[in-house]
């Protein structure tokens, strides 16, 4: 959209005042970025040159954590990086109303497609590596000196954190989930107590493997709001999560990398136990606002993250347990009578989309209605057959009937609670297949996770001690 910014209304008309303001240019286009958190690309024309900004903005979502990300925080953790040499994008101001990073844009994408073969991505993920090592070399004390805290025991490093996260849950926990409750289980029982603070303590991404790249080659480490200190191997756990919703390469080429780079051997075990902590992160803390919705919250996409990253963990720990998880058969759709009702509001959404601007806002917003209906059509048609597989599922191990599928979840989670460590494989087996069941229903609105695979690590070709 060519200059006229006054059109975005506010808070945006104040952001972009400011943006003219700290850099003495002249918007002459902007766009929002379609994607849930506010964002924008500017045109910026200073002294007759143009500059491409890229302006970071406060999340919106109501979940336990918002509250406590500073974006201020993020700005300063970003200079750091900057000032020692990592490819983040270079910040150029901090604006504190309405709150946003004002930042280069940097070239590149942050997806592979058909123009990587398998070369090239060999070559950008192990690029990162490197660059993610050398972040962990940074000294801490620049960190520090911005309030972060450093773990103090080995049992906070081992955490990582997840105390926090699973106090958050339990004040937002809508009802009870059987499946969050196992995987909390098997965390505190497999929590690595044995990294010493002292020496493993670095600065970590935490939502590590977010990466722009072009011509071969990593050119900004992206989101570093969440990083904070601890364990490295944090985050090549997070990256088993990354890839799986975005393939970022061949992962055990990444961990040999980054053993070979940093001259240390990887612990599987650590590796591990931090995939599953980090990956349930997503659906536990969104557990509240996915029960409960705001109008403004892309639940389709929090749906799909969520039980995709309930997969990794069930996958995880059966990949620890040295035992295989096994599909359901696949659900059978029978028609109803309000099939036509169903694909009457598909169609009305989709001529509406057509006359969109696809990188338009409120298209994104329409394309969440679009993508939460086929869970809703499936769920209509195949609904109670996905609560009668889960109940006789159930009464394998709990031989009783539960009356309908809330009792149910509340019976199995006092089962998985009390018996979760004495009968692991079973339950996580039982629990992958109503996941799975769940994911059937609304794969067709699963968008860029449609499909998704956890990838699996070749341990033996990776230095491990």
């Amino acid at each position: 959209m060519a200059s006229g910014w006054e059109e975005a209304g506010p808070p945006w008309t104040g952001l972009f005042s400011w943006v003219e303001r700290h850099t003495g240019g002249r918007i002459t286009a902007w766009r929002r970025q379609a994607r849930w958190r506010p964002a924008f690309y500017l045109d910026v024309d200073v002294d007759g040159v143009t500059r491409a900004l890229y302006v970071r903005c406060q999340r919106e979502e109501s979940m336990p954590w918002t509250a406590t990300l500073s974006l201020r925080r993020e700005y300063d953790i970003q200079c750091v990086l900057h000032a020692r040499g990592v490819a983040v994008p270079e910040p150029l101001g901090f604006c504190p109303e309405p709150e946003a990073i004002l930042m280069e844009s940097v070239a590149g994408r942050d997806r592979f497609d058909d123009r990587d073969d398998d070369a090239v991505r060999d070559t950008v993920i192990a690029d990162y590596m490197r660059r993610l090592a050398a972040a962990h070399r940074i000294d801490t004390a620049s960190f520090e000196a911005l309030g972060m805290s450093r773990p103090a025991t080995a049992r906070d490093i081992g955490y990582g954190g997840f105390a926090l996260s699973e106090k958050w849950y339990r004040s937002v926990k809508p009802a009870p989930d059987p499946v969050i409750e196992f995987i909390i289980g098997w965390l505190h029982r497999n929590v690595p107590l044995h990294r010493a603070p002292t020496s493993c303590t670095s600065w970590i991404h935490f939502d590590a493997g977010q990466f722009l790249h072009v011509d071969g080659r990593v050119t900004a480490l992206m989101d570093v709001e969440f990083s904070c200190l601890g364990d490295p191997l944090a985050d090549l756990g997070a990256m088993r999560m990354r890839d799986t919703a975005q393939p970022i390469g061949d992962l055990t080429h990444a961990f040999a990398t980054y053993a070979r780079e940093t001259g240390i051997p990887i612990d599987r075990r650590v590796v591990n136990f931090h995939a599953v902590r980090f990956a349930l992160l997503t659906a536990m803390l969104s557990a509240g606002t996915r029960a409960d919705p705001p109008a403004h919250f892309d639940l389709a996409q929090w749906q799909a993250w969520s039980l995709m990253s309930l997969t990794i963990c069930l996958e995880i720990i059966a990949e620890e347990g040295g035992y295989d998880i096994e599909r359901p058969a696949p659900l059978q759709y029978p028609p109803i009578r309000q099939d036509a009702a169903h694909e009457s509001v598909r169609r009305i959404v989709d001529d509406l989309l057509a006359e969109l601007d696809p990188d338009d806002h409120c298209a994104f917003r329409l394309q969440i209605v679009r993508d939460l209906l086929p869970g809703l059509h499936r769920a209509a048609r195949a609904g109670r057959l996905v609560q009668d597989a889960d109940r006789a599922e159930s009464y394998e191990v709990l031989a009783t009937v539960s009356s309908d599928w809330s009792d149910d979840d509340r019976a199995l989670e006092r089962f998985v609670v009390a018996n979760g460590a004495s009968r692991e494989r079973d339950v996580t087996r039982l629990l992958a297949r109503r996941v799975r069941r769940q994911i059937d229903l609304i794969e067709p609105g699963m968008r860029d996770v449609t499909g998704f695979r956890v990838q699996p690590i070749d341990w033996s070709a990776v230095p491990t001690g």
